[in-house]
C-alpha cells in the first residue's frame, strides 16, 4: 500500500523513542513537541542556529525495478550538528543504522544502502547521511 506519510512516521517514532538517539541529540528531558522539532520528516536545515542538532528523515526519488509491479523506495536520514561536534553526527548515524537495518516498518523491511559522506548544511554545521531502501508494490 502506498502511504509515504505512515512510512516516514514509523521511522520517526523509532528515533523519538530511542534513548540513545535522544541522549546524543541532547533531547533526554525535552518535551514531545521539542523532540519532534529536532527529528523531522523533511529535509530542512537552513534555519539551524546555535548548538541545535537535527535529524531529517525524507524520501529521495523512487527507482524502477526489473519487475514493473514494484518500485524501490529510498529513505534518507541526514544528521546536522554544530561543526565542532562532528563526531556526534557519526555516532548518531551509527545508531540510525542499528535501529533501521533489516527492521520492519509499516510492513516493510528496510535495508541499509550505505552512507552518503559529508553533505551540505548550514554555515557552522556538519552533516552526514545514510540511505535505506525497501520495495513497494505499485
Amino acid at each position: 500500500m502506498f502511504d509515504p506519510e505512515k512510512d516516514l512516521a514509523s521511522v520517526q517514532n523509532v528515533f523519538l523513542n530511542d534513548t540513545e538517539i535522544l541522549d546524543l541529540m541532547s533531547l533526554n528531558t525535552a518535551t514531545p513537541l521539542e523532540k519532534a522539532k529536532h527529528i523531522i520528516k523533511r529535509s530542512q536545515y537552513g534555519d539551524l542556529s546555535g548548538g541545535e542538532k537535527r535529524l531529517c528523515i525524507f524520501f529521495v526519488p523512487s527507482r524502477l525495478t526489473r519487475n514493473e509491479a514494484f518500485l524501490e523506495e529510498v529513505i534518507q536520514v541526514d544528521c546536522h550538528v554544530p561543526i565542532s561536534q562532528d563526531y556526534i553526527a557519526h555516532r548518531i548515524q551509527k545508531r540510525v543504522k542499528e535501529l533501521l537495518h533489516k527492521k520492519k516498518f509499516n510492513n516493510r523491511y528496510l535495508k541499509y544502502e550505505g552512507q552518503l559522506g559529508e553533505l551540505p548544511t548550514a554555515n557552522g554545521f556538519f552533516c552526514v547521511g545514510s540511505r535505506f531502501k525497501f520495495y513497494r508494490v505499485i
